[in-house]
């Protein structure tokens, strides 16, 4: 376990529903200490609105803008998700809750044009699933690791809510992350086993989201 990395890696709690802002900030203020945004900054920068959730396209586009190394692995065809968004949602979900939920806390068209953008761009992009190797890898590279998951289960709670948690560091059974719960309590250097932590990331939608960066 890397546990100086546990140790630098500041945790900012989840405000006001923001729990892609506040790992944002986590890695921002890792990689960049002296670095300071005000929280409209963020939410700028995470493509944050008030009531609603943000996906994670925009932020990687801000990322990249500020000169970092990305890897996006995940399960999910932009494409398809560009031209129908709806239908490849159900495609994927085949969850009426966890549709509904996409569907209330997201502007859909929004995300279908970040996601052209990102695409015309060229960034990074690996449309396979993630694994706890890769998380493991990647944290031995350097990077940290934002994780789309369903909070519920690392609450021990039943139920649905997309969450945003950052893995920071791992031993041979765990990964730790900051876990910037806004309902049941944030959790900073939380340690997960891997099988609950396969399960909450499962449950997000099937894709097995991670985005990985680190300063150049």
């Amino acid at each position: 376990m890397n546990i100086e990395r546990i140790r630098e890696v500041p945790f900012f709690p989840n405000v006001n529903n923001r729990c892609g802002v506040a790992t944002n900030q986590m890695i921002l203020g890792y990689f960049e200490p002296d670095f300071h945004p005000s929280q409209a900054e963020m939410d700028d920068f995470t493509g944050q609105v008030e009531g609603m959730g943000a996906w994670s396209i925009t932020t990687m586009l801000s990322f990249a803008k500020r000169g970092y190394d990305l890897v996006w692995i995940e399960d999910f065809d932009f494409h398809k998700f560009s031209n129908d968004a709806l239908g490849y949602l159900r495609e994927i979900f085949k969850d009426e809750e966890k549709i509904e939920y996409q569907l209330t806390h997201s502007d859909i068209p929004a995300e279908q044009a970040r996601a052209q953008s990102y695409l015309n761009q060229g960034l990074p992009f690996e449309n396979r699933t993630g694994t706890i190797k890769d998380i493991k890898r990647l944290l031995d590279e350097g990077y940290l690791v934002r994780l789309e998951v369903n909070g519920m289960p690392l609450a021990g709670k039943d139920g649905y809510c997309g969450h945003m948690v950052l893995a920071i560091s791992y031993n041979d059974d765990n990964i730790i992350i900051h876990n910037p719960d806004g309902i049941y309590g944030s959790l900073p250097n939380q340690i997960v086993p891997n099988d609950l932590l396969l399960r909450s990331w499962r449950e997000f939608g099937g894709s097995f989201a991670l985005q990985a960066v680190r300063k150049k």
